[in-house]
């Protein structure tokens, strides 16, 4: 018989719990919330059995303070994910739940994949003061299955021995996401250590070539995979579940037929403008009905009648140059062997438009932090950045508005969605409970609760209806996501960004023929690809 893991308490939950706060932005959410908390006293407590040993039971006010919005067979409601109430589990052999009937989930075979019912099922309050057991299915042939009424829980598993990890993160949102990580560790009594580590592929390579010792997980996003996986960095995510994440995050964070990183969130390219300079022609954020290039230009110009530099951005970054390549006809962004062509019609009619803009003074060609601080401080009315750059710009009280990319003469500016996702190291100490951790950061609940702090949207397709509900920039990143493409995983997208950079400024800047210029970076793509 499996037994539980050594110095393990007789509580299922640890004394110390993170107390769940419910968004500001939902006052209805938290009106339930606190109807649920008046009704407390009406609840019974939740009876525990683990491989066959009866537990203290479990209060339901304890299971409310760390319950969160969640996505629940069809509706938005506060719950919480069975595996939050036990240790990690090695494997799972029989799940339990006593209520209104018996429900008995039988797990897989495999070790892997037994532990998965506890990821997909949770318990949620109802207004009578009882508990409702939801299991999410996999499919139409396993449908989702829900027991009211519910009493006890009988599990019976083998408990993960290891108790301790190290987690590497960089980007915007660390404070927030570190919150995220070591409420999982209280909840677990599990000792995390996390690090904020920006270019985390550098610093991963150089431990590797040091002999030192990697973090068990790391943040990454797609472009770091060709470097990584060519030093033997990561494992592959084999058999993990991933049906639930939207399809673009996993083509964004495969190679070579491979899954490299358990998708988390992006972020996307927008329009943003100030508000108090000009209005949209559609009418405001999230209407882009109508918003062309046509209308781009039209209000760039009435914006320079009134002595206001209507747009900036840094043009000279391939990273800006592809929504225009594919706006102006580049049917697929990628050739067969992972590389950008740049040779090619819609690449020159791109390159010529942007350089048409600029020499009509309607585009001031800028890097990031001048242009960034140009409109902060009111002297250009629009630019191009990404979702991240949301947070900032409230925290600087700047009035200001966001909209999808103008539609081009072959279609919509397709904007870049950029990935991100936890990787696991291949040195890794701890296997098992590194996938557990990812497991419970692929929890809907989890993504949208830290996605709405910072305005990004997550990649688990079900919390969508929740970032719809909640997010202000939720329709503007949706448009992104349909009409958008990932940051490419291949070497050939970073040879091609790389000879970019130096190339546009030439070209945009009239140095050198915007023809001969690309057949030239061409020519410099092929040969590295070559080596």
């Amino acid at each position: 018989m499996a037994s539980g893991p050594p110095g393990q308490s007789g509580n299922i939950l640890p004394s110390r719990v993170w107390k769940g706060s419910l968004m500001n932005k939902s006052a209805s959410a938290a009106a339930a919330f606190f109807l649920l908390l008046l009704l407390i006293p009406r609840l019974q407590a939740l009876e525990i059995s683990v491989n066959g040993a009866a537990r203290p039971a479990v209060p339901f006010s304890r299971v409310l303070e760390i319950a969160r919005p969640r996505p629940v067979s069809g509706e938005i409601r506060q719950s919480v994910v069975l595996e939050e109430l036990f240790p990690p589990f090695a494997q799972l052999e029989r799940l339990m739940i006593r209520g209104s009937g018996d429900f008995s989930v039988l797990p897989s075979e495999s070790d892997e994949e037994s532990i998965f019912p506890l990821y997909r099922s949770c318990l949620f309050p109802e207004k009578d003061g009882s508990l409702t057991f939801y299991l999410e299915g996999t499919n139409s042939s396993e449908p989702s299955k829900t027991l009211r009424n519910v009493r006890s829980i009988e599990i019976e598993g083998e408990f993960l021995s290891s108790g301790e990890l190290e987690v590497w993160l960089a980007w915007e949102g660390v404070s927030e996401l570190k919150e995220e990580i070591r409420r999982w560790g209280r909840l677990h009594d599990i000792e995390i250590t996390v690090n904020e580590v920006p270019k985390s592929d550098s610093k991963l390579l150089s431990v590797l070539r040091g002999g030192g010792q990697p973090p068990d997980v790391v943040l990454i996003q797609s472009d770091y995979i060709p470097a990584l996986t060519a030093a033997g960095a990561l494992q592959p995510m084999v058999r993990f579940p991933l049906e639930q994440f939207a399809a673009k995050s996993l083509d964004a964070l495969s190679l070579d037929g491979r899954i490299w990183a358990v998708p988390f969130y992006f972020d996307a390219q927008m329009l943003f403008y100030r508000t108090d300079l000009m209005t949209l022609p559609a009418g405001g954020t999230g209407s882009a009905s109508g918003w062309d290039l046509r209308a781009f230009e039209e209000t760039a110009r009435n914006l320079k009648k009134r002595g206001i530099s209507p747009a900036s951005w840094n043009a000279y970054s391939a990273y800006w140059l592809v929504p225009f390549q594919i706006g102006f006809g580049k049917e697929k962004l990628l050739e067969e062997n992972g590389t950008v062509r740049v040779d090619d019609r819609a690449s020159y009619e791109a390159v010529t438009y942007l350089k048409q803009l600029s020499d009509e003074g309607l585009l001031d060609l800028r890097e990031r932090d001048s242009m960034f601080s140009r409109f902060i401080s009111g002297e250009v009315a629009m630019i191009l950045s990404a979702s991240f750059s949301i947070p900032e710009l409230q925290r600087l009280e700047v009035p200001f508005g966001t909209a999808p990319f103008p539609e081009g003469p072959e279609g919509p500016l397709a904007p870049l969605l950029d990935f991100k996702g936890f990787a696991v190291s291949r040195k890794t100490k701890h296997p098992l409970l590194a996938r557990r951790f990812l497991l419970s950061m692929s929890d809907p609940g989890v993504q949208h609760s830290f996605t709405s702090r910072v305005f990004k949207l997550p990649v688990s397709e079900s919390a969508w209806a929740m970032a719809e509900q909640l997010n202000p920039y939720y329709q503007d990143l949706r448009e992104a996501y349909d009409t958008g493409v990932p940051v490419p995983s291949t070497r050939g997208y970073k040879v091609y960004k790389n000879t970019m950079w130096k190339m546009l400024r030439f070209l945009l800047t009239g140095k050198m023929p915007v023809e001969e210029g690309l057949e030239k970076a061409q020519s410099l793509i092929d040969t590295q690809m070559a080596r």
